[in-house]
């Protein structure tokens, strides 16, 4: 009997991507995948599987599965045997109203579509590591959205010393880091996936925005503290969340900008430095997968 063919569509926004990672590995225990996604690091984070264009449709499968939030991406595969975010009648699974965890929808998808058990997300290549002390604190400062984006890493930084802090920042984002933690702060830019999973070995706390690179460094068993503002950590947290005190009658909005001056972001320095020093000086925080 021939290995039967499984297509998916995979999300196109990192953070995304990395939660379905889990059901994605778990697919691959029914045949050969091939992933259809546009994130220009996906055959870094879907290394082992086939990796194709997001553009592109695949004519044939016995199994599709669409991840991607899009109505747009799950008509263009009306054709196929899809599972998946779809319009209800053409599909075998339409995801019900609410907001669970995105991990959990897709871990549902998954189950849908006939995979066993889904595990978390985990990502295990390796790359060569930048050269930074074998225990540190990093940083995700930057992030497109001003209404995840918190004002207070600086002022974190000052906090936490003496413990060893860096920050890590995606391609084009360099300079918007050195602006927000000064030219003679330690940044590493536009690593590869690889690269970046190697380096973060050492990371005894990784601090950060709701951001993919928050995802990833959680599905490499680094320990996560994630700020949240215009999210919330039970739709799209991972790792150990902070939040203002009470949340906003408009909490959580998922919205770009703001009205109202970003309030759902007046989070302390002290809240996020006493969650990161618990991660940082719990033994054992590192874990390897």
């Amino acid at each position: 009997m021939s290995p039967r063919r499984i297509v998916i569509r995979a999300p196109d926004h990192l953070g995304d991507a990395v939660m379905a990672l889990g059901a994605i590995d778990a697919l691959a225990a029914l045949g050969e995948v091939t992933v259809y996604c546009r994130g220009r690091w996906a055959k870094e984070l879907y290394a082992g599987h086939a990796v194709r264009p997001g553009d592109e449709v695949p004519a044939a499968a016995d199994v599709a599965v669409c991840f991607k939030p899009s109505w747009h991406a799950a008509r263009r595969w009306s054709h196929l045997p899809t599972v998946g975010v779809g319009p209800p009648g053409r599909y075998r699974l339409t995801l019900p109203e609410g907001r669970a965890h995105r991990r959990d929808r897709y871990a549902r998808i998954a189950l849908a579509a006939g995979a066993p058990a889904v595990g978390p997300s985990v990502y295990r290549p390796r790359g060569q590591s930048v050269t930074i002390p074998e225990r540190f604190v990093a940083l995700n400062p930057w992030s497109p959205s001003a209404t995840v984006r918190w004002d207070g890493f600086a002022a974190l930084a000052e906090a936490l010393q003496p413990r060893p802090t860096l920050a890590f920042c995606g391609p084009g984002e360099l300079g918007e880091v050195i602006g927000l933690l000064g030219a003679s702060f330690p940044v590493f830019s536009g690593l590869s996936l690889p690269d970046f999973a190697a380096s973060l070995a050492g990371c005894g706390a990784f601090v950060s925005n709701d951001s993919g690179a928050a995802h990833f460094a959680a599905a490499c068993g680094v320990p996560v503290i994630m700020i949240h503002g215009s999210t919330a950590p039970e739709h799209t947290g991972a790792g150990e969340p902070v939040e203002r005190a009470e949340r906003l009658w408009c909490q959580p909005c998922y919205r770009k900008t703001c009205l109202w001056g970003r309030p759902c972001l007046d989070v302390t320095v002290a809240a996020v430095a006493a969650k990161v020093r618990a991660a940082y000086d719990l033994p054992g925080a590192v874990e390897s997968h």
